[in-house]
């Protein structure tokens, strides 16, 4: 049986090991599992404030004319899918980027965090419900 090795300097290597443990934490995760909403809002609010409150800032109030406010929003407090199918896959025209790199469980937990916070009233989700939207 051959074997190919590939010689990497020693920061393409430290790049390549922490995407490998990346990979291997998203594939040793259950989307199936049902969690705690209050649980996974948890989680997404450490998930929120590394990726989401630069732009929709802390409060989810947002930046008038630039990002929009979480706090109140239609889509927040709206249908799930809809909300899901926005962090999946960015907004064209807008700065809202697509997140399909982060797990289901990572953006069910950040999408139950701003379903539930600033006096939002969303319906929570599962990452089943983001696994499911990646399909669709």
């Amino acid at each position: 049986m051959p074997i190919v090795v590939e010689v990497k300097s020693p920061d393409d290597y430290k790049a390549w090991a922490t995407q490998q443990k990346a990979n291997n934490a998203v594939a040793a995760e259950d989307p199936n599992k049902t969690w705690d909403p209050k649980e996974l809002a948890g989680m997404g609010e450490k998930i929120y404030q590394s990726n989401c409150a630069a732009c929709h800032q802390g409060q989810g109030q947002g930046v008038p004319g630039a990002f929009p406010a979480l706090a109140g929003s239609k889509v927040v407090n709206g249908a799930p899918a809809d909300q899901i199918h926005i962090v999946l896959n960015g907004k064209p025209g807008t700065a809202m980027p697509s997140w399909k790199q982060l797990s289901d469980t990572d953006i069910a937990a950040v999408i139950d965090y701003t379903r539930t916070s600033w006096g939002n009233k969303g319906n929570p989700v599962q990452p089943k419900d983001v696994k499911a939207g990646r399909s669709s």
